[in-house]
């Protein structure tokens, strides 16, 4: 007897697998920028529940979303307390971009450098010289040996990206638009050296690059009271 196909099995494994991660890093998403605009103040605490309903997710994809903003500091998840906004500043996001520069000055390769070429697609989505700063680094870092370091700088993209934002920027008392024509120049410096392959010339731009990152704080403060 032919035995018929089971069509009762309408979505593979993989399409629950792809949705999931979607939703996880879409839960990611909206927690990182409730968190860098404030919506959720520093010391709150939320129950996962409650940030599942906000959400309008399961409780799943808040739990893996919660795992890379704890690594980045900015949340705790405590048992029978829930989870606790990180009590960060925006001097600990400089400081990610000081270890930064530290890296790219002093590359420290345990490894034959990757011989990759820079693809300039890697930077075509960011929203923020942050942004490509840390795409443009890690592939410097990468061509110097140092994987280790390339990795950890990537691991920063997301929030760097999005506290570099004009909004982002502006609830943390930073106006986005101080010399952004000059770190755009330095940007494009940097890209057009690592698209011609010249890892020092990129390298130089960068750390020019990450002093006028490092630098937005202070500048927001003097064009107040210019």
């Amino acid at each position: 007897m032919e035995r018929r196909p089971d069509r009762r099995r309408t979505r593979k494994p993989d399409d629950l697998t792809v949705r999931r991660s979607l939703l996880r890093d879409a839960a990611f998403t909206i927690l990182l920028e409730n968190v860098l605009l404030g919506v959720y103040r520093r010391g709150e605490r939320l129950r996962l529940e409650q940030i599942a309903e906000d959400l309008q997710v399961s409780r799943t994809p808040v739990r893996e979303a919660l795992a890379p903003l704890e690594a980045l500091r900015l949340v705790s998840v405590q048992r029978y307390v829930g989870v606790v906004i990180a009590d960060w500043t925006v001097g600990q996001m400089c400081e990610r971009l000081r270890i930064a520069r530290s890296m790219l000055v002093d590359p420290l390769g345990g490894s034959a450098g990757v011989a990759d070429r820079f693809d300039r697609r890697l930077i075509a989505e960011c929203r923020t010289e942050a942004g490509c700063f840390v795409e443009l680094g890690a592939w410097v870092l990468r061509r110097s040996g140092a994987s280790v370091s390339a990795d950890w700088l990537e691991s920063q993209f997301a929030v760097l990206d999005l506290f570099f934002t004009d909004d982002v920027c502006l609830a943390n008392g930073i106006d986005a638009a101080v010399d952004r024509r000059y770190r755009v120049e330095l940007l494009d410096r940097a890209r057009s050296a690592a698209e011609r392959d010249a890892v020092t010339a990129c390298t130089e731009a960068l750390v020019e690059l990450a002093d006028a990152l490092i630098g937005m704080p202070e500048r927001f403060g003097v064009a107040l009271s210019a």
